[in-house]
């Protein structure tokens, strides 16, 4: 079949042929060149990863570190590239004016930070204080961020994965739950830096948290916790925010549920008459007293 259509001799048409095309031709150039932008910028942060990436195994090898701890470095590049893609965004905010850092930090965070259930109700301007003062941090499977024991540094609010808690209660006897996005632990910073008087000695930490799965998470460091609860510490001594801290956290959770649990196998073995051999009785007694009761402002 022949193409029925015709040329046309009316000027307008004509003229409105020739600014579609040329319309398509800029739309298509346009289309080129933010191809070329980004497959530039890919390749770049892509280079520039790989030659850190190199410097890396050459400092392993050059420092004979075993494989293993070679393939966990290994992950967690990899990781954090599938994470942020070769950028990081509080290094490429860092140098901007105060006021533009704050705004942008708070675009970043504050839906994330609100996740964190002691920080929902906050008021906006502590908010702000803490989005300006988080940083950004990736865990890989199995890493242990907090040992029990070691001085607590940092409080932590789980973004995304999924943490274990580990407590040891007494020989044989442990303590584990599952903290999910939203949680946090590192809570006895929080009553560290409320604590009348103060006391330099950071606190030790009361149990171990081990990534279950690859987490992200944001992390307040002991000098930027206490400049906030400085100066809104009208908002921490309040009453109903005390509590709920103390509702949320992993450290009181652990504590209610392992002398609500000794409690109950007490009650069940009294109920069906079966006496409780000495040495079960003394690992119970040692379970409950070693649990240690946590500590914060409250006291």
């Amino acid at each position: 079949m022949g193409n029925i259509l015709e040329p046309t001799t009316d000027i307008l048409e004509v003229i409105l042929s020739c600014f579609m095309v040329l319309c398509g031709l800029l739309l298509f150039t346009m289309l080129v060149g933010n191809i070329q932008v980004f497959l530039h910028a890919l390749v770049g942060r892509t280079t520039k990863t790989q030659i850190r990436l190199r410097d890396m195994e050459r400092w392993m090898k050059r420092r004979q570190l075993p494989s293993a701890l070679r393939k966990r470095v290994r992950h967690f590049e990899n990781q954090r590239w599938s994470f942020l893609g070769g950028q990081d965004d509080m290094e490429m905010v860092k140098d901007l004016p105060e006021g533009l850092r704050r705004d942008i930090k708070r675009y970043l965070c504050l839906a994330l930070i609100k996740k964190a259930s002691l920080f929902k109700f906050m008021d906006d301007i502590i908010l702000d204080n803490i989005c300006d003062r988080v940083t950004y941090s990736i865990y890989s499977k199995g890493e242990k961020i907090i040992r029990e024991g070691d001085p607590v540094e940092k409080i932590v609010f789980i973004v995304h994965g999924k943490v274990k808690r580990t407590q040891w209660l007494s020989r044989g006897m442990v303590a584990t739950s599952t903290l999910e996005p939203g949680s946090f632990f590192g809570d006895e910073l929080l009553s560290w830096c409320l604590r009348v008087p103060y006391i330099d000695r950071f606190p030790a930490a009361t149990a171990t948290f081990t990534c279950v799965k690859p987490t992200e998470a944001f992390a307040l460091d002991a000098k930027h916790l206490r400049y906030i609860t400085n100066h809104f510490r009208y908002t921490f001594v309040n009453e109903k925010m005390k509590r709920r801290a103390r509702y949320y956290s992993s450290n009181w959770r652990t504590w209610a549920a392992v002398n609500i649990q000794i409690a109950w196998r007490r009650y069940v073995s009294r109920k069906l008459n079966h006496g409780l051999r000495d040495n079960v009785r003394l690992q119970h007694y040692a379970a409950m007293f070693m649990s240690f009761k946590p500590h914060d402002h409250l006291e």
